[in-house]
């Protein structure tokens, strides 16, 4: 079989790359077409998955990104076109169900972002199937197939990923020393338009510094007296580190949602809510969600500071991990068999 994989953002990287490993293993055709965001290329070059660049997220805006569609959507018709996949993949999948739509390749998308809405909207009806986790809080009708986990899981399940204490020495760091880490997005996607999270990042940094180091990630330039707080390592270390991180502060739901699936506690702090962030914390009391706009800064800080002071977080931390897995599914199974399904019943 034929597989395209489009892949647009640092997690879709991580997302995919077990189930393309297995592919690949099955003598599967894998073709992954990429976008320069973030650290996206970067997580390619380190995994070593060869891939053919289309686009970057370089345009501001809503009219900004419907050029960049246009244009992608344009050259991925070309790829597709010249390597005739049986199905094609991609979490969110706005650029690449335009780009098979002239060649009627069905286009399977992953999605847990519910407020997604102008993307959802002019996405999911050109899609074959969009696969959410449970969590999802909205309906996409007939084509909407719910799993029992969440995206996360697919690079975090302990059948996928170990972690590995030897990155800590990347990062200047001894084993068992505490860390907290920080990640800021740059709310330039289009369902960010309009939200917010941390207002005052030094007074975030200052209350985490009493109980450790300060590892911050940022998608946007820093003030040169905030760099030595950045990660220093590769990027694909990013996991390894959340998996002995102290505690998870910071504006992505991805992130925040890692740690969880890997004990990590998580603070969530953005003005837009995420279903499985919610399922999270009323489920499993993994994450802590502050949504706010007055009060979600100063609450989050007050709740790191109830759990880096507990000797006890780790522990408890573990232990709803074992809980939660215990529920859930190998996502990288599910991810890799109903890809080939959608691949079998392609003529």
């Amino acid at each position: 079989m034929r597989i395209l994989v489009d892949i647009t953002h640092p997690m879709h990287v991580h997302f995919f790359r077990h189930a393309i490993t297995r592919w690949r293993a099955a003598d599967h055709e894998v073709r992954i077409t990429s976008r320069n965001k973030d650290m996206t290329l970067a997580l390619l070059a380190e995994f070593d998955l060869a891939h053919t660049q289309i686009g970057q997220h370089a345009r501001r805006g809503i009219m900004g990104l419907g050029i960049e569609l246009i244009e992608r959507a344009w050259s991925l018709g070309r790829v597709v076109r010249e390597f005739r996949p049986h199905v094609a993949a991609a979490e969110a999948g706005t650029f690449i169900v335009y780009g098979c739509l002239p060649y009627r390749v069905p286009v399977v998308v992953f999605s847990d972002t519910e407020h997604a809405n102008i993307s959802n909207t002019i996405t999911y009806p050109f899609a074959k199937a969009v696969i959410t986790p449970r969590a999802y809080q909205k309906s996409v009708g007939a084509k909407h197939i719910r799993y029992n986990g969440y995206q996360q899981l697919a690079y975090t399940h302990p059948n996928v990923f170990t972690p590995d204490p030897a990155v800590l020495a990347a990062e200047g760091l001894a084993p068992d020393e505490p860390f907290s880490i920080v990640r800021l997005v740059s709310w330039q996607a289009s369902h960010d338009v309009g939200d917010y999270g941390v207002q005052n990042l030094r007074d975030v940094i200052v209350t985490l510094a009493e109980y450790g180091r300060v590892i911050l990630s940022s998608e946007s330039e820093l003030p040169p007296d905030l760099h030595q707080y950045m990660l220093r390592g590769p990027r694909k270390n990013m996991l390894h580190l959340q998996a002995f991180a102290r505690l998870f502060l910071g504006e992505s739901a991805t992130m925040a949602s890692e740690c969880a699936m890997l004990g990590t506690p998580a603070i969530f702090l953005s003005t837009s809510r995420r279903g499985y962030i919610d399922e999270q914390q009323a489920r499993y009391r993994m994450v802590y969600s502050f949504n706010d706009p007055q009060t979600g800064q100063r609450n989050a800080l007050a709740k790191a500071r109830e759990l880096l002071t507990d000797p006890t977080t780790p522990e408890k931390w573990q232990a709803k991990r074992n809980h939660m897995l215990a529920e859930l599914i190998d996502v990288t199974d599910y991810i890799t068999q109903i890809i080939l399904t959608y691949a079998r019943s392609h003529p």
